[in-house]
């Protein structure tokens, strides 16, 4: 499975039965945002953002509402639901889970899943700006598994830095999708892939208040490896999980 992408304000969507997109409005938490490339931010989407949360709040003509003589009735799009969302991270504010660029939306009209995301809305890169930036890098957002306000560039870089891809595996290689307090007792592999980041250093910030997560034989404080050393492009870092007591 390839990086999926959080989604933010101003994400595009699409409804399989309507004939235009509409943009995503973010109307239910204020504090979780994605850094973006240009200086501002947008917050995330999640799955609290149900209801009539769109820019225009149509996708242009229903065609699951025929008109008697021809043609549809104006699409009034209203989301019950969302699937398929990251389910491991919770925000305090709106009790939501976020959206991924592959989650889908249902309509009382079109159905289960009948609205898709096209556009996630946000640029996922670590760019020249914003690691010489004096403001802390909310990379946070873009990875939940990853906490990068403290990461700074001390050099001068001739080609852009990125993060290409994460996830967990087990020892077998195999990627975690599920809880992974299902995996207490046991080790993961958490998987860093980067570009032109060697040298650098990171925080990685678990973030779960269920387990402890072991890091040659210490308990991390506070679920958070400080100060680790990008030094290849495909970091595989191993933590042992433990039930938190």
């Amino acid at each position: 499975m390839s990086q999926k992408h959080l989604v933010c304000q101003g994400a595009t969507c699409q409804c399989q039965f309507g004939n235009a997109p509409d943009k995503l409005k973010v109307l239910t938490q204020t504090k979780a945002f994605i850094n973006e490339e240009e200086p501002q931010e947008k917050l995330v989407a999640t799955t609290a953002d149900i209801g009539a949360t769109f820019e225009k709040n149509t996708f242009g003509l229903c065609q699951m509402q025929p008109l008697p003589g021809g043609g549809y009735k104006p699409c009034q799009a209203m989301v019950t639901q969302w699937s398929g969302a990251y389910e491991n991270v919770t925000y305090e504010e709106n009790n939501g889970h976020p959206l991924l660029e592959d989650s889908k939306a249902t309509c009382p009209i079109g159905g289960k899943d009948c609205i898709s995301i096209i556009n996630h809305g946000q640029v996922a890169e670590i760019t020249n700006r914003n690691l010489h930036s004096a403001d802390p890098i909310k990379m946070d957002m873009i990875n939940p598994f990853m906490d990068f306000a403290t990461f700074r560039n001390q050099k001068e870089m001739s080609k852009t830095p990125k993060l290409i891809d994460y996830y967990i595996t087990d020892v077998e290689g195999n990627r975690i999708e599920s809880d992974i307090t299902n995996y207490i007792g046991d080790k993961i592999i958490v998987h860093i892939e980067t570009q032109d980041l060697i040298n650098d250093r990171i925080n990685i910030n678990m973030n779960n208040k269920f387990i402890d997560f072991i890091y040659k034989g210490e308990k991390l404080e506070k679920d958070t490896l400080k100060n680790y050393e990008i030094t290849k492009n495909h970091e595989e870092i191993e933590l042992f999980i433990e039930k938190e007591y």
